[in-house]
């Protein structure tokens, strides 16, 4: 198959990612869900309700976020192979 096939048929899922243990982003993944769970062990029924709409928010934000950068930067790359499969020229036509 090719690329364009493997993500069709959802063979590649550009918007996961695989997070190495001790990395960085392991780490505040760790810190977010630690502080997460203390915040919420201090909410009354109506402060966690609250927050849960917080976090729903926060969630769709960041979805549309990285949809935007996947689309922002598969247009740059569209552009820097018409610039080389040209010679260098410009790419702003496309």
């Amino acid at each position: 198959m090719t690329t364009l096939e493997d993500l069709y048929y959802g063979n590649i899922n550009p918007h996961e990612m695989y997070i190495n243990r001790g990395s960085q982003v392991d780490r505040l993944v760790k810190l977010i869900y630690k502080n997460e769970e203390a915040l919420i062990s201090t909410l009354t029924e109506q402060q966690k309700e609250t927050f849960d709409k917080f976090k729903e928010c926060q969630s769709e934000l960041c979805d549309l976020t990285a949809r935007q950068a996947f689309t922002d930067g598969f247009v740059l790359a569209t552009r820097i192979m018409v610039e080389v499969m040209n010679g260098i020229g410009t790419a702003e036509d496309v």
